[in-house]
């Protein structure tokens, strides 16, 4: 696609300059006025987008300027639920001159319309105390059509937590959660939880605040979360993860957390659930304190751990502030109709 600047055109993950190029660009634009953004590392994300996925496909593209990459962007298309939505993001290096994009959104348009999809969905990431109507990703948003759906707020912990803490939090949890036994391991889950837990893990949209988000809860199922811990193993990745059994020994929650080998500092809270049968008994803190006990030992070199949560979602939050997590950064998920 041309407009009268910039050529906006799809990136082959298979193209080493091609890819590095749009990679460069598309965190340049990311990372511009952000207070400690998340880092995504080269090689994990060509992994990423070589890899074949039988829930989603990736779309890279970049918009050039006299063969100059000036601003990068990613499509994101579901295969297996939300067949009519298409979630993509857009990263303008700062120094580049405006209407990029616009040019970039303007190939999500017509990439989404080719797809049939009828939804988009976007995130606008603001920092902490950040006056949102001056911030440019909501002007952006804004001018666009795209309205809030859910905030979510981005907190960090800084480690290594104070041991005497956890240990107070363990066990303030155990007094309610003693009847649930806490199961943990790292790598791919154990066969013998695997159905259960890719249930799990499946119900995260449709338990967690999700506001007034147009989305579908996930399908999940062991040919998806094998899919999705193969792909963790392939990129460098480590994941942690700690589950509760229920009394009849069925799975009750869960907790799960990703260290990568190529930027050793960080490590990624993932989901948190807890069924809606067994909330009220600490399970969601005990979980928590127990997987990252496990990180802290086995990933010495971890220095801080970064989450999201809607900032309706009192109980978590409660959890992650007596954790000690702060808050960085606001995330606005933006969606409009196609």
């Amino acid at each position: 696609m041309q407009n009268s600047t910039y050529e906006v055109v799809r990136v082959d993950p298979f193209d080493d300059v091609a890819f590095r190029a749009w990679f460069d660009a598309r965190e340049a634009g990311m990372a511009a006025g952000r207070i400690a953004p998340p880092p995504r590392a080269f090689v994990e994300q060509l992994v990423h987008y070589q890899t074949s996925s039988q829930t989603c496909t990736l779309q890279p593209f970049v918009a050039v300027e006299r063969d100059v990459v000036v601003g990068a962007g990613n499509l994101e298309l579901p295969l297996r639920d939300n067949r009519t939505l298409a979630m993509f993001d857009l990263a303008v290096p700062p120094e580049r001159r405006r209407g990029v994009g616009a040019a970039l959104l303007a190939y999500v348009l017509d990439q989404a319309r080719e797809e049939a999809r009828t939804s988009l969905l976007t995130e606008v990431f603001a920092p902490r105390g950040t006056v949102l109507a001056d911030w440019p990703g909501v002007r952006f948003a804004d001018r666009h059509g795209f309205t809030t759906r859910i905030t979510e707020i981005r907190r960090q912990l800084r480690l290594p937590v104070d041991r005497e803490r956890l240990e107070a939090l363990a066990a303030e949890a155990a007094e309610k959660a003693s009847d649930y036994q806490l199961v943990a391991w790292a790598g791919p889950c154990p066969v013998e939880y695997a159905e259960q837990y890719a249930y799990l893990k499946g119900l995260i949209m449709a338990e967690a605040p999700t506001g007034e988000l147009d989305y579908e809860p996930e399908r999940w199922d062991v040919a998806r979360l094998r899919e999705e811990e193969d792909l963790a193993v392939r990129q460098g990745r480590s994941l942690y993860t700690c589950v509760a059994l229920a009394p009849d020994g069925t799975l009750a929650g869960h907790t799960q957390i990703a260290a990568s080998r190529h930027q050793p500092e960080w490590a990624f809270q993932w989901d948190t659930l807890v069924l809606r049968t067994h909330r009220g008994r600490r399970l969601g803190l005990a979980l928590k304190v127990a997987n990252l006990q496990a990180v802290a030992a086995a990933q010495p070199q971890v220095e801080r751990i970064t989450t999201w949560n809607a900032e309706e979602n009192g109980p978590m939050i409660a959890v992650n502030e007596a954790l000690g997590f702060e808050i960085v950064e606001l995330l606005q998920e933006r969606q409009r109709d196609l």
